[in-house]
């Protein structure tokens, strides 16, 4: 299933009610952030699993 990220502006007090299940554009609202998460840098340069992550995660099965 594809999912797609949208960022809106709009005037304090004036944003939408927002839920979980909502529809949107042919789609269903999973989550919701309450500000601008994509100015989050944190959230963008997240380092990644290492080198042995798969072979750990292997050896556990």
């Amino acid at each position: 299933m594809g999912k797609m990220t949208f960022v809106f502006e709009y005037e304090d007090g004036k944003e939408p009610p927002v839920n979980a299940g909502m529809e949107f554009m042919g789609g269903r609202i999973v989550a919701a952030a309450f500000r601008d998460a994509l100015e989050e840098s944190e959230i963008c340069n997240e380092i990644g699993p290492g080198p042995d992550y798969l072979e750990k995660i292997r050896s556990q099965l």
